[in-house]
């Protein structure tokens, strides 16, 4: 109630306002935004408050912007006369904004005229840009039209009659042309000016161009295609149908095919073939196909009762004024009995020929080794009647044989039923013109001989036989690039002694080329350049010149090759065949093997190109642009290489990019991602897994290439378990209830290379138990690596070898000590022994004798061994003695010297026991001491000499004490300190001669000592 009564009293207010009438403002459409049109407050010290009026244009009001203190009218939209005069296109747009002022209660009545400008091309009123449209092409010239719809244009400028139609690029001989229709419809129409003839061009094209003042046009295709009406009738390709048959041949036998044509189409050009009503009354004899036109044999033909038929066949078509033509059939019966021979004569096709009359035109100039006629001969009976001959003869113009001087013709057979003939020398038409040769051919049956002849007339032609000539067998011509156009080069120059027409000569060029810049005078034989030449372009020209006479029937002529050379000038640079080089290669591709070429070229001549590589270390490139592989490619690292190669003259260069795919080959095998190690273990209890379960994610990379199979990694599990399941992409999958127990599975990952494969193979301990299964009673050695059970292994062969060699040395200490003991209870022994032999004398093999007067103090081998083994348990390290033995030479050792030493005890032995062992070892006279098994030979035979002068015996003069001359003080010193096992001799003086302590107890026995020379006694050393 309150919002009626307030609309009341401002609708009111309207009543009794002032009403303010504007000017016209004019806007241009598409105006930019905010531009002012109208100020209404011209005060700034009055308030105003304008508004639109409500009911007034409410659609128009949202282009425009009012402030409503100062009254400011601009553009707030973006104006398109054409969508908002949308239904006054063609009229003045124009409409009435009302703004009331509300505090001096003005309205203001403000008219706007939107200017239109010309911002949309004309359109026409098709659904698409080409249109079809028809005529009959029997349709009467300057009668005929065909109505189009004209274009219209949302422009208002452009509705004012302003569009311009025009025809283009329609076909040759077009015969219509565009008029503009002045009815009422104001269509625009395309008259016909010219017939139509459908047969001859059966449809036109066009365009129809429509343009607005301001240049906007717009395109109608028009294609016009004539209709067919039936003017023509079906004509036959042969007037009379000839055949012959034999009245042998079998019912339904195709005998003959006519063929009509009628260039209408549609029904006007379907042919329906057919007997004449006249020709009906041999339907039941032949029959014919109303489609094909094939004829058939309907029934069995007898030569006896009819030898040939003659009928019409008609063939009409389907119009509506339907049109038709006959042609006549000629059927002869051949008969089978009492066949005489046939003569039948085939000509060339280039030979002019009257088939019928057996007649043939030939040259007077003929080859000889050509054949000219082709004979068949035949005769239908069978067995000797149908062995048949033929032979001929020749005839002059009167018919008799007696002139001898002609033409000589030759029959070569080719079969028995084919002959050619030729002629075995040149005609001459000067002097015979025409030849009469009668063939014969007659069979061989001796009761009726039957026999043909047939004549052939050969009629010889005169020939123009003289063709012109050059005076030079070829022109080879020179000029340098940018010559002048339209000088002489050189005059051709030939000859033809023909007279007349025969001899008048006609020069011309012969080229393949569609513009040759060269031209020849045609009756002089001036030949002119005509054009500026390139030799970059082109560096020669080739082509003929022929020249002809006018002889008839034939023209002879003679031709001359022409060759210009174009001289260079040095202004190109090289040049690659192509803008960019692509290469496929091999990753095992061999070194220093050609894998591509690259080719440039150079427009001028004689330039010697240089070929390298731009910052690539892989490739190289020789002079002629072969490419090799300079280091090893791998197309894990880098699968494909780009660079330049550069090719230079010396003066100007050009760069190509080159682009070098790598292909993959199969070269890496699968590496395992997941597991890594071998035996790794795997647990599964069965109880808590689910039957589908994938149980492990096997998992190898393969870096060959994946696409092409080298890199796709399969995976197959060697051993056949019943409840596992292996996917090709590595899942394995429980598929059934497993049995608690240890399992050793063998993964084996294989690529899918097409030549070969690689594969992996990995192992798996799987270990399956349940909720009442100790694990660990499966986890034992199998737990264990590889390397860990090789350490365990090693470790116990070590051992066992120690065990065995600690045995073996104990063995040997226990024989060693035996031994020792048996030794020095037979010293023991022998020292009682050698206080009972004191009277034995010490000599040597030279018989030399000992001064037994001398100074020198004896020392006896007791005296020695108890100052020398005083304390065996002690092992003392005797230092050195100075012996001087007078009277005696230096006698080499006969065998081992050796040192001994112990560290034992004093022991006693048991007499008895020691006897007994001496008397086994004088029995068996074997030499044996502790001394060669402790120490042998081999570590002494550096000190080892065999003496020059054997000794048979070896005694002292006193058993109890050696003689010997001192000359100084003798030294024995013994050395309180410990030395392990080691005994020492060293000397101050000259030692000519002593007792080795290696003795042994047979060389005592036998009173044979061993004596060390003073040379050798540094060496004494254990």
């Amino acid at each position: 109630m309150i919002k009626n009564l307030i609309f009341l009293l401002f609708s009111l207010s309207f009543i009794f306002c002032d009403l303010i009438e504007l000017s016209n403002i004019i806007i241009r459409e598409h105006t930019s935004i905010g531009h002012l049109l109208v100020k209404l407050n011209t005060s700034i010290n009055q308030r105003y408050s304008y508004r639109f009026v409500n009911n007034n244009y409410r659609e128009i009001q949202q282009y425009f912007s009012l402030n409503s203190t100062t009254g400011e009218l601009r553009i707030a939209m973006d104006i398109d006369r054409e969508l908002i005069c949308i239904h006054h296109r063609h009229n003045q747009c124009k409409f009435l904004l009302k703004i009331f002022e509300l505090y001096n209660e003005k309205l203001y009545y403000i008219p706007i005229i939107i200017d239109d400008i010309n911002d949309h091309q004309p359109i026409f009123p098709y659904k698409t840009s080409e249109i079809i449209l028809h005529i009959s092409e029997n349709s009467p010239p300057y009668q005929s039209k065909l109505f189009l719809q004209q274009a219209y244009d949302y422009d208002y400028i452009d509705n004012q009659n302003q569009l311009k139609y025009q025809l283009k690029n329609f076909d040759e001989n077009f015969p219509f042309i565009l008029e503009l229709n002045n009815d009422l419809s104001n269509r625009l129409v395309l008259l016909l000016i010219e017939t139509l003839d459908r047969e001859l061009i059966d449809s036109y094209n066009c365009t129809l161009y429509v343009t607005d003042t301001n240049g906007h046009y717009t395109q109608l295709y028009i294609k016009i295609i004539i209709d067919d009406v039936n003017d023509q009738t079906p004509i036959f390709e042969k007037d009379i149908y000839s055949i012959e048959l034999s009245e042998n041949t079998s019912i339904n036998t195709k005998i003959l095919q006519v063929h009509a044509y009628d260039d209408d189409i549609g029904l006007n050009g379907e042919i329906i073939y057919d007997f004449t009503d006249a020709s009906k009354q041999y339907n039941n004899i032949f029959s014919i196909n109303n489609k094909t036109g094939v004829i058939y044999l309907h029934s069995l033909l007898d030569y006896e009762q009819r030898t040939s038929y003659l009928f019409y066949i008609e063939a009409h078509d389907l119009g509506k004024e339907i049109r038709s033509s006959q042609t006549l059939i000629n059927i002869t019966i051949l008969d089978e009995n009492d066949c005489y021979p046939i003569i039948n004569f085939q000509f060339l096709p280039e030979i002019n020929s009257n088939i019928s009359n057996d007649i043939i035109d030939i040259s007077e100039n003929y080859s000889i080794d050509k054949f000219f006629v082709k004979i068949f001969i035949i005769d239908y009976d069978s067995f000797n009647n149908g062995n048949i001959s033929l032979w001929f003869e020749i005839l002059d113009n009167n018919n008799n044989n007696n002139n001898k001087n002609y033409q000589e013709f030759y029959l070569y057979q080719i079969n028995n039923l084919t002959y050619l003939l030729n002629c075995t020398k040149s005609f001459d038409y000067e002097y015979q013109q025409i030849y009469y040769l009668k063939f014969y051919v007659n069979d061989f049956n001796l009761n009726k001989l039957l026999q043909t002849n047939k004549i052939l007339t050969i009629n010889i032609l005169d020939e123009n036989d003289n063709q012109p000539k050059f005076l030079q067998q070829y022109y080879q011509l020179k000029i340098y690039e940018n010559n002048q156009p339209n000088i002489i080069l050189t005059k051709i120059e030939t000859f033809d002694p023909d007279n007349g027409e025969n001899g008048r000569l006609t020069y011309e060029i012969l080229t393949n080329e569609n513009f040759l810049p060269f031209s020849i005078d045609n009756n002089s034989g001036i030949l002119r350049c005509l054009d500026i030449f390139d030799r970059e372009k082109r560096s020669n020209y080739t082509f003929d010149i022929i020249v002809y006479d006018h002889g008839y029937p034939i023209s002879l002529s003679s031709k001359i090759s022409i060759e210009i050379f174009i001289e260079d000038i040095n202004d190109n640079k090289p040049i690659f065949e192509y803008d960019k080089y692509e290469f496929f290669l091999e990753e095992n591709f061999p070194l220093w093997k050609i894998f591509a070429s690259i080719h440039a070229y150079d427009y001028d001549l004689n330039t010697n190109l240089y070929y390298f590589i731009e910052n690539e270390n892989h490739f190289h490139i020789n002079q002629y642009g072969e490419l090799y592989l300079k280091n090893f490619i791998d197309y894990e690292l880098k699968n494909k290489y780009f660079f330049f190669i550069i090719v230079t003259d010396n003066f100007f260069q050009t760069s190509v990019p080159i682009s070098i795919e790598i292909l993959d080959i199969n070269d890496n095998k699968p590496q395992w991602k997941n597991p890594i190690k071998n035996f790794t273990n795997l647990f599964i209890n069965k109880d808590q897994i689910k039957i589908g379960t994938i149980i492990m994610k096997f998992e190898a990379i393969d870096y060959d290439n994946i696409t092409n199979g080298n890199g796709l990694v399969n995976y197959y599990l060697n051993e056949n378990y019943y409840f596992l399941n292996l996917l090709n992409n590595g899942d394995l999958i429980l598929n059934s209830t497993p049995i608690i127990g240890y399992y050793l599975l063998n993964i084996q990952a294989k690529d899918n290379g097409k030549f070969l494969q690689y594969s992996s193979l990995i192992k798996i301990n799987l270990f399956i138990n349940d909720n009442n299964t100790n694990i660990n009673k499966f986890y034992k050695i199998n737990s264990l690596t590889i390397i860990q059970r090789f350490i365990l292994l090693i470790t116990l062969f070590l051992s066992i070898i120690f065990i065995f060699i600690f045995i073996i040395s104990m063995i040997l200490i226990i024989i060693c000590r035996y031994r020792k003991r048996k030794y020095l209870s037979y010293i023991k022994y022998q020292k009682n022994q050698l206080n009972n032999n004191n009277n034995t004398k010490l000599t040597n093999d030279h018989n030399h004798s000992i001064d037994s007067n001398s100074n020198s103090s004896k020392l006896s081998l007791e005296d020695l061994h108890q100052k020398h083994l005083v304390d065996h348990s002690s092992s003392p390290s005797y230092t050195g003695a100075n012996i001087d033995i007078q009277h005696h030479e230096i006698i080499k050792p006969t065998q081992t010297t050796s040192d001994y030493y112990s560290n034992s005890s004093k022991h006693d032995e048991d007499t008895d026991e020691l006897a007994d062992e001496q008397r086994s070892t004088i029995l068996n006279n074997t030499e044996w001491s502790i001394e060669k098994i402790l120490y042998p030979d081999w570590l002494y035979k550096d000190i080892l000499m065999t003496s020059k002068k054997h000794l048979n015996t070896s005694t002292f003069n006193n058993i109890n004490s050696y003689q010997t001359s001192i000359d100084e003080k003798q030294i024995i010193s013994s050395n309180n300190q410990s030395s392990p096992k080691q005994v020492r001799f060293d000397y101050q003086k000259q030692i000519r001669s002593y007792p080795h302590l290696n003795t042994t107890v047979q060389q005592l026995k036998t009173r044979t000592i061993t004596t060390v020379s003073n040379n050798d006694i540094h060496n004494t050393f254990i």
